[in-house]
């Protein structure tokens, strides 16, 4: 997982999460359209953002987590 800067035709860019095999991460992906567009934060608050992203999702993938039950054990993510 990596975040990936997305231009759009318009020239306006946002930071998405990438998997190992270069395919966009759907959840991530909408989080970070959302938080762009939706919420009208800089396109550096949504590349920190993707990129934390992309460490979870990382860290989920390599404990055997699902990322939607992981946040029990957000302690741990924090210590990896």
């Amino acid at each position: 997982m990596r975040a990936f800067p997305v231009v759009l035709p318009s020239g306006t860019r946002y930071w998405t999460v990438l998997d190992d095999d270069l395919v966009v991460v759907p959840v991530a992906d909408s989080w970070g359209r959302y938080q762009r567009f939706g919420r009208s934060r800089a396109e550096l608050t949504t590349k920190t953002n993707a990129g934390g992203a992309a460490l979870y999702l990382r860290w989920c993938s390599a404990t055997g987590r699902d990322w939607r039950k992981a946040a029990r054990d957000l302690g741990l993510f924090i210590v990896w």
